[in-house]
């Protein structure tokens, strides 16, 4: 439950129901910061350790990839959805407890009855905290598109100011350019997991230091407060009254609690687990030949979630496409020039640099996640800081060649390819 709560994506059907672990709640456990994962902002060349408690939550509960999964993180408005409210709470979470307390009460078994109250709090609470927690990243968002936007607003002032200065200005004067701020560029970052899968995140600078290394700015800090006080008192009165309570009574609250529970663990319900269903379904019926579906969820109102996968081709490596990248090292590296002094031609057969007709299941490698990347041999030199790149001669040589043969891939059309979805 600390995971599932923490990754703030609550279930249509069952999140008006009560669940086990609501001293995680009212104790606010869901929101602690989880060791083991690592950011890697590429860009910027900056390492942290430190992770907002519900994205490595969020990270966690995913089926990724060892590592092909990419998450596109986008900031857009989305408005308030009444058919989740209507069908979560009408049509399960009012007839249920409807039931209970009427229940409890013909059977006048008052026990029972404060029993049912305690597990209505409860569920009020633990809406309350996730609606704060959802908001506090929105809040993130909205400070840091204002910031970001303030340096786009002063760096075109100061370009105005340059450009105005070049055409007045006297020649003797040097002055340098404004440089540009990336805040709105697209970082590439990478993040490793606490059970050693590696993904790659993508979405704006400013968003990265937005919501992904700073935990959200609660909104009402009193009335959080309250609600985790009220938490406590609720789960200590359900204690108390659901073993004083009718047995018919105990029975009914124990399996409600139990089934939402064990359903809300596995995402029944949840934005994160639409395609999981027909996913398997595909994978039984398709033989392997399937391509699976993008799976986009909403964390907030404003922040939303792609997860997709990189094409699985793209982690062949046919021995033609590594002699013929080692062929062209040689040449760049020795300059060889021809009879017009420029260098010679190289006929590409682009049939050659196609992926290999696969019988065995493609190995999935750091090494080609970085091919993938096409970094610059600064960014390089940054994998190597981290070690993220070994000190191995054959180990760089070859992620050399891959690297020079998913260039020819890009260039010749056959990397951008529709990815194969998550």
């Amino acid at each position: 439950m600390d995971r599932n709560i923490g990754r703030l994506m609550p279930s249509a059907y069952f999140d008006y129901l009560p669940l086990l672990g609501a001293f995680v709640v009212a104790g606010d456990r869901f929101t602690e910061k989880k060791t083991g994962f690592i950011l890697y902002n590429i860009s910027a060349g900056i390492l942290t350790t430190e992770l907002a408690g519900w994205v490595s939550r969020w990270i966690r509960a995913q089926d990724l990839y060892k590592v092909r999964s990419k998450v596109t993180w986008e900031v857009a408005d989305r408005p308030f959805r009444w058919t989740k409210f209507l069908f979560g709470f009408t049509l399960i979470s009012l007839p249920i407890h409807g039931m209970l307390l009427a229940l409890t009460v013909l059977s006048a078994d008052w026990w029972g009855f404060a029993n049912v109250i305690s597990m209505i709090i409860s569920v009020a609470v633990r809406c309350g905290q996730v609606h704060q927690n959802q908001a506090g990243i929105d809040a993130n968002i909205e400070t840091a598109e204002k910031e970001a936007q303030a340096k786009v607003s002063k760096y075109e002032r100061a370009l105005q100011q340059f450009e105005d200065w070049e055409r007045t200005g006297s020649s003797t004067e040097t002055r340098d350019p404004p440089v540009e701020p990336k805040d709105f560029h697209e970082a590439k970052v990478l993040m490793v997991t606490d059970d050693s899968k590696i993904l790659t995140l993508v979405a704006p600078n400013y968003l990265i230091k937005a919501i992904f290394t700073t935990n959200p700015r609660i909104p009402s800090p009193i009335f959080y407060l309250t609600c985790r006080a009220i938490g406590w008192v609720a789960f200590a009165v359900h204690v108390i009254s659901i073993g004083m309570a009718e047995l018919p009574t105990q029975i009914c609250s124990v399996v409600l609690i139990i089934v939402a529970t064990v359903l809300t663990g596995y995402k029944v319900g949840s934005e994160d687990s639409k395609s999981k269903i027909w996913k398997a379904l595909r994978r039984r019926f398709a033989r392997g030949n399937e391509e699976d579906e993008t799976l986009t969820c909403w964390v907030t109102s404003r922040l939303k979630a792609t997860i997709s996968s990189y094409p699985e081709d793209w982690s062949v490596w046919t021995e033609d496409e590594r002699k013929f990248a080692r062929y062209q090292n040689a040449n760049v590296e020795k300059g060889s020039l021809n009879g017009t002094g420029s260098k010679p031609k190289t006929f590409i057969d682009v049939e050659s640099l196609s992926p290999a007709t696969k019988q065995e299941p493609v190995q999935e490698r750091r090494q080609d996640l970085y091919a993938w990347l096409d970094l610059t041999e600064e960014q390089d030199r940054c994998l190597v800081a981290w070690g993220l790149i070994p000190h191995n001669t054959d180990w760089q040589n070859s992620y050399q060649d891959k690297k020079r043969i998913h260039r020819q891939r890009e260039r010749h059309g056959k990397g951008r390819g529709t990815e194969t979805k998550c």
